[in-house]
């Protein structure tokens, strides 16, 4: 576990004021269900919210709920760039689909609720299972117009200054990498001065270079020792990194910005707190896979020198508790990879061949696939199954992994001496329509050759000739008798925490579907016949459906029992009462205003989307103005100029564009009208 710190510690006083955020990606209400239930919920002891072990999830003992809406400025279903941006910038942070806390219209940054709380002396930090530069934690430490751009939101999250953000770039060994200022824009002014204390999650391959090694790259425990994976018997990596620039970022955020590097549990676990006491400590800076930390199941059986996502929240508390120096923290922690399995219908879709080639067909009550949850993306109807896994464990395992960080959180708050504490546990989206549909019943009641049934059967009667009598005498209860009709799980420990597991191979475990699925929303490989060539392709896709957040706070409940008795919210409420809690003022009177609302908005569109070799801009002028069209590539690179500060009187124009030497790719044409930028995005096939 962490090591004490050193004698020049400063107590934390009960001055301190924290905000802890987390953040389920792609979770609804279904996961935490499946959870419970797998956890024991109904079972005797267990049946009735007055029962000591009912509540058996950290979720479920936050003592304020409610439901907000997700929808993003443009569409009715958000993604989770502005589904988390809300929660980083409030109503400013309604925007569009892919953007990260960057006006659309305006092409200016947001400043955000980590950005102001660091302003104000807070230690402030991220947390996240899924890559750390995936949209969720981005949102709230950089400023980006598309959210795939994950290395420059790698260079903004360690530069702090304009010198700092050009000098990541210009180590680059080749020249034609190094900064430009048309290629690369600028470190966004809301990030200027703002450092991150804390950063933990997957993702090294935007911080590694592509075509050289970085010593980065080998696993270490917290002796510098390597690590060996006993799967392959070779010490275990991170793999190359997949920076094109070729810039080992981790080396810079070493040797430059002042950082510690971890990249295993042990290192983590065992952090010299006194390096990272006070202002002038270390910054922590940990990278523990590639891409996506792996999915809890797959950790506790190939990959257990990652950290849990409990040990990552718990490690991070401590540090920026150390680094905030009585002043307190603010801190994200996402669970990302729920989401994952959702997208991927897990246990819900799978493929088989068929007459024209492999197709896709509703998943039953069957083994995962050989190769872990990242099989489930590349499964081919002869990839291999398991024989003691199912897609339920994958997501009951996540859900508890976040849970146990949930604990984490809780734990910090129910102790005086740390100071005033909120909690919120949301959501940015709900994915994949998610749902508990029923158990395994071995002996296949329903007769249907699913062996899945909802509940047990009805009373009968002992004597078969008394069936029709309506005398309560000779009663016999339902299949299951006392016990009931429900999951069948046995509870088994995995480094110090407990996980269920299916009781047997012909017990009765969980079985879920998914209401978004290549059958129902024309997502497979060919929409018109749901043919696909592998089970992924993301199949399932984010759904519209109002999300549950829970809230806890130690200061009698004055900023936590603020979301109870609103009746329906906006995922905007949740920044003005973490912004009001830690006192950032200026920042809060910012939050009930949508940044350029009293200007009129130019309207713009482009067509035919997708493109082939022609492509239409088209845009109206409500007052003669200069107007200026462009055209980018998903890089934000320049392609074209099409129109150079013209003039226009008032009225509708189009500007054709010749698209023939363009590659297919995602492209963005921007037109600005007397200053005002607006931008649409669109894909030449």
């Amino acid at each position: 576990m962490l090591s004490a710190m050193g004698s020049g510690h400063v107590q934390a006083q009960t001055s301190n004021t924290n905000v802890i955020m987390y953040i389920g990606d792609g979770f609804g209400l279904a996961p935490k269900t499946a959870a419970r239930m797998a956890m024991g919920q109904g079972r005797d002891g267990k049946r009735f919210n007055t029962d000591p072990n009912f509540q058996v999830l950290a979720l479920d003992k936050l003592k304020y709920n409610a439901t907000v809406t997700t929808h993003s400025l443009n569409s009715w279903i958000t993604d989770s760039a502005p589904g988390a941006s809300v929660y980083a910038c409030g109503k400013r942070g309604k925007q569009d689909n892919e953007v990260i806390s960057l006006d659309p219209a305006t092409g200016q940054s947001i400043e955000t609720i980590l950005e102001a709380a660091k302003k104000q002396g807070y230690a402030v930090g991220l947390v996240s299972t899924a890559r750390i530069t995936h949209a969720t934690p981005a949102a709230f430490a950089s400023h980006i117009w598309f959210r795939d751009l994950e290395d420059y939101i790698a260079a903004q999250y360690i530069a702090s200054t304009q010198p700092q953000y050009e000098a990541i770039f210009n180590a680059s060994p080749t020249a034609s990498f190094r900064y430009s200022a048309g290629r690369d824009w600028v470190l966004p002014t809301t990030k200027v001065g703002v450092e991150l204390d804390v950063i933990l999650g997957g993702g090294s391959r935007h911080f590694l270079p592509r075509n050289v090694a970085s010593p980065y790259e080998i696993i270490r425990d917290a002796a510098g020792n390597t690590i060996t994976d006993p799967a392959t018997s070779a010490p275990a990596t991170l793999t190359r990194g997949r920076r094109a620039d070729d810039v080992d970022l981790v080396g810079y955020a070493v040797t430059q910005r002042n950082y510690g590097f971890v990249n295993s549990r042990d290192a983590l676990n065992n952090l010299n707190l006194a390096d990272y006491t006070g202002p002038n400590g270390k910054k922590l800076l940990g990278l523990f896979h590639a891409s996506h930390v792996n999915f809890e199941q797959d950790r506790q059986t190939s990959a257990p020198w990652e950290p849990s996502l409990a040990e990552m929240t718990q490690a991070a508390i401590r540090v920026l508790q150390a680094k905030s120096n009585g002043k307190g923290f603010f801190l994200i922690v996402e669970s990302g990879r729920i989401d994952h399995l959702e997208h991927a219908n897990t246990g819900g879709i799978t493929v088989v061949a068929g007459s024209n080639g492999n197709q896709y067909t509703v998943e039953t009550d069957r083994p995962a696939y050989v190769g872990g949850g990242e099989a489930n993306y590349v499964a081919t109807p002869a990839t291999p199954r398991t024989s003691n896994v199912y897609a339920s464990d994958y997501m009951i395992k996540e859900v508890l992994a976040f849970d146990y960080a949930i604990a984490e959180g809780r734990a910090f708050l129910n102790t005086a001496s740390n100071g005033r504490t909120l909690l919120f546990s949301t959501s940015d989206h709900e994915c994949g329509g998610f749902a508990v549909t029923g158990l395994h019943d071995e002996a296949d009641a329903q007769q249907n050759g699913t062996k899945i049934r909802t509940y047990s059967g009805q009373i009968t009667k002992s004597v078969a000739a008394e069936a029709g009598y309506a005398t309560p005498t000779n009663l016999v209860r339902g299949d299951g008798g006392a016990g009931g009709w429900f999951p069948e799980y046995v509870m088994t420990t995995f480094q110090g925490k407990t996980y269920p597991t299916p009781a047997s191979a012909t017990g009765k475990r969980i079985v879920v579907a998914y209401g978004s699925n290549p059958l129902t929303n024309g997502n497979g490989t060919r929409a018109s016949t749901g043919v696909g060539s592998n089970q992924g392709g993301t199949p399932g896709n984010h759904t519209p459906q109002d999300i549950w957040v829970g809230a806890e706070d130690n200061t009698n409940s004055s900023h936590a029992g603020r979301i109870s008795g609103q009746g329906l919210l906006d995922n905007t409420a949740l920044t003005t009462i973490m912004a009001n809690f830690m006192n950032l003022n200026m920042f809060e009177q910012t939050l009930s205003a949508r940044g350029g609302q009293n200007v009129p908005e130019p309207t713009v569109g482009v067509f035919p989307t997708p493109f082939n070799n022609h492509l239409t801009v088209s845009f109206e002028v409500t007052t003669a103005a200069p107007v200026s069209v462009e055209l980018f590539n998903e890089l934000g690179q320049k392609v074209a100029t099409l129109v150079d500060n013209k003039l226009y009187r008032a009225g509708t124009f189009t500007v054709p564009v010749d698209a023939q030497r363009l590659g297919s790719g995602l492209y963005v044409a921007t037109v600005t009208i007397a200053g005002q930028v607006v931008s649409k995005k669109t894909v030449k096939l």
